[in-house]
């Protein structure tokens, strides 16, 4: 093991760290991908391993790390899931990286393998077509895949910036259940008040809680002004928002913590349907970084 010295290995960590699902991040340290601590790099024959202090990740062939991302001609499912860590629920193809990266990891391990099992590439695609639409609209957000963590959905979790203090996040995607098909998925939600999975989420929750009162404020919110009602908040049941598809603002008092909960109508075109609400969700989102303390939302 050794010092980072290369580009290439701070980009990879990045890279095989927005593979992990959100809530796999340690409970120690940020959710951030750039690296934190020192990280070291090992090289072995067919693999990569790379670590901070929170994490360890190898790519290629082997084990030893908490993260395993295996290099296949192309993205394939290695396993049901959700084994939460371990061998990654998806394999990594050379699609999957930069040019440049996917270089850099072939001259060091080796072209990746053939691999039999069922294709994952056209989730691949599909995931990276949302996320090359909506990062320019969402600056500095970080993403997180989930494809594990619940049986009803596949996509992004999008964590608003570390430093605006607030623990928002959306997820956009694929959803179904028993009654419909896969289909556009959106979510624009707050974790439950008081509700921690770490200790240095109690500020950012409490905080989140008064923002949550300004977008639903009666007067000036920006979820009141987008529902075109600003008594919409005002009865314990969904809002229907006068956009494609059914989406609806879910006011706090349903105790259900997405304020908007949206599903498309069919699965084609979904990148440029979660545009259209990130847009229409626009002054919302600006909300989110103001530190609204002594402030009356009244």
């Amino acid at each position: 093991m050794r010092p980072l010295r290369s580009t290439m290995e701070r980009l990879l960590f990045t890279r095989l760290w927005e593979e992990v699902d959100f809530d796999d991040h340690p409970h120690s340290g940020g959710h951030d991908p750039e690296p934190e601590g020192e990280l070291t790099v090992t090289f072995s024959e067919g693999s990569i391993r790379v670590e901070d202090s929170r994490l360890s990740f190898l790519i290629g062939t082997g084990d030893g790390a908490d993260s395993i991302h295996r290099w296949t001609t192309q993205s394939v499912q290695m396993n049901e899931g959700p084994a939460r860590m371990g061998v990654h629920r998806w394999s990594i193809s050379p699609s999957c990286l930069s040019a440049d990266l996917c270089h850099w990891v072939t001259l060091r391990i080796g072209e990746p393998e053939q691999t039999q099992g069922e294709s994952v590439a056209q989730h691949r695609d599909l995931l990276d077509t949302i996320r090359n639409r909506l990062t320019p609209m969402l600056p500095e957000w970080t993403w997180h895949l989930e494809i594990d963590n619940k049986a009803d959905r596949m996509g992004w979790y999008v964590r608003a910036p570390n430093s605006w203090c607030s623990l928002f996040t959306i997820f956009v995607g694929l959803g179904w259940n028993q009654h419909i098909s896969p289909r556009g998925f959106f979510l624009f939600e707050r974790a439950p008040p008081g509700e921690l999975d770490r200790p240095d989420e109690a500020e950012p929750n409490r905080l989140d809680g008064l923002r949550t009162v300004a977008l639903c404020n009666a007067s000036r919110g920006a979820l009141s002004h987008l529902a075109g009602d600003l008594m919409w908040a005002a009865e314990s049941r969904p809002f229907a928002l006068e956009l494609l598809g059914d989406i609806e603002l879910w006011p706090p008092s349903m105790g259900r913590w997405p304020l908007l909960h949206g599903r498309s109508n069919s699965n084609e075109g979904v990148a440029e349907w979660a545009a259209e609400i990130v847009e229409s969700l626009q002054p919302a989102i600006s909300t989110l970084s103001a530190t609204i303390e002594g402030l009356s939302w009244h």
